[in-house]
């Protein structure tokens, strides 16, 4: 269930829309944490190296939860501690971010050197689908099985 935003939209185009939604630097790095890191509580998305400020975490994990990408849940066990997990929407986030990764990889490379690249170079790139399935299902087996 989508809360209220606000969100003005530059034009009927499905690119800009796309981008309107989701092209800031920060909503697929929380997103990316989420999927291929299980990363649930602020401070850990705190710990990731691109180093995003507070505020603006605060306010991508509010427009995500708005848009219907992730959902928030406060703690069982501990009242102060808040969850975030991603929704179905936000699931379906990772064929993109999976070609802007390949993408990356084969024209960054010497950027990226072999820290990041191997899955990038074989998996992702040769067995597209099945590495997104296994992705997919190993982060619901996750969401399964925390306790909150």
């Amino acid at each position: 269930m989508e809360k209220e935003l606000t969100v003005t939209f530059r034009s009927l185009c499905p690119m800009a829309t796309g981008l309107d939604v989701l092209g800031d630097k920060w909503s697929l790095l929380i997103m990316r944490d989420m999927l291929f890191g299980f990363k649930t509580l602020f401070n850990e998305f705190k710990e990731s190296p691109e180093a995003m400020p507070s505020k603006m975490l605060s306010n991508r994990l509010k427009k995500l939860e708005a848009l219907g990408f992730i959902s928030r849940h406060k703690g069982v066990h501990n009242k102060k501690s808040v969850y975030y997990f991603l929704e179905k929407k936000g699931m379906e986030t990772l064929p993109f971010m999976v070609e802007l990764m390949v993408f990356t990889t084969k024209f960054y490379y010497d950027h990226l050197g072999s820290t990041y690249t191997k899955d990038v170079k074989t998996r992702m790139k040769n067995d597209k689908e099945n590495y997104m399935n296994e992705i997919i299902f190993n982060y619901k087996q996750f969401r399964r099985n925390i306790v909150i």
